[in-house]
């Protein structure tokens, strides 16, 4: 770590800050440049200190730092290299611990939902102020339900749950109090790009269509159930 001090003096880089990177990065899992001023200032930072954070996170945890230049962001990939589809729940530390373990299912789905409703408005040119997309969550839940036959858990605190996991992973943005309300609005975030893949959705799309056509046969089917398949970790 000495190595890395010093690398970080050359830099001008405090190491206040280098640890404050980390910190948000090994907690939330992302820094955004739009979260605010301190996290502006931070991304910057991360920005000249690139390459020793990425020294440091695979050392200490084996994990990969993305950096999306588009959008402005940095996550972090603790699974490796992901070539193909979604966080896996039952090998995501983050998710088994904060989401009880029959809600899991509802949580992949609403991610994949998010990134279909997110590809389907940029397609329509309907983006708003920094590459977000806008949906109201009649919208979503009607999508989760056609598009995978699923729909947000029936208890409150459960669907609490997965709407805070959503938000803390840093692909949408909502009034977690007003989400009762079928008017209320779910920022959708061009961070969901980096977390979950189009291919993911294609894949997961084209599983329900098989399921709808009788293709898949019972192994298959229990597969579906757990959404096992959506999932491609490296």
């Amino acid at each position: 770590m000495e190595g890395i001090k010093a690398r970080l003096e050359q830099k001008n880089v405090r190491l206040d800050d280098f640890q404050a990177i980390n910190a948000l990065l090994i907690s939330r899992g992302f820094l955004s440049r739009d979260d605010g001023v301190r996290h502006r200032t931070l991304y910057h930072i991360a920005q000249r200190a690139q390459a020793e954070l990425e020294d440091v996170l695979f050392f200490m945890y084996g994990a990969t730092l993305h950096h999306d230049k588009s959008t402005n962001h940095y996550r972090l990939l603790p699974f490796g290299n992901r070539e193909d589809g979604i966080p896996d729940p039952s090998e995501e530390m983050e998710i088994r611990r904060e989401l009880k373990g029959s809600i899991v299912k509802d949580f992949v789905a609403a991610l994949l939902t998010l990134r279909l409703l997110h590809d389907e408005k940029v397609g329509e040119r309907r983006v708003e102020a920094g590459g977000r997309v806008v949906v109201r969550v009649t919208e979503f839940v009607a999508a989760m339900k056609v598009h995978f036959r699923c729909d947000l858990p029936a208890t409150e605190s459960n669907r609490r749950s997965v709407f805070l996991k959503l938000r803390k992973l840093g692909v949408a943005d909502f009034d977690i109090d007003n989400l009762k309300d079928e008017d209320a609005i779910i920022s959708i975030r061009p961070e969901i790009v980096t977390l979950v893949y189009e291919s993911a959705v294609g894949r997961a799309l084209e599983t329900m269509r098989e399921a709808d056509e009788g293709i898949l046969d019972p192994e298959q089917m229990a597969d579906l159930a757990d959404l096992e398949p959506l999932q491609e970790v490296g």
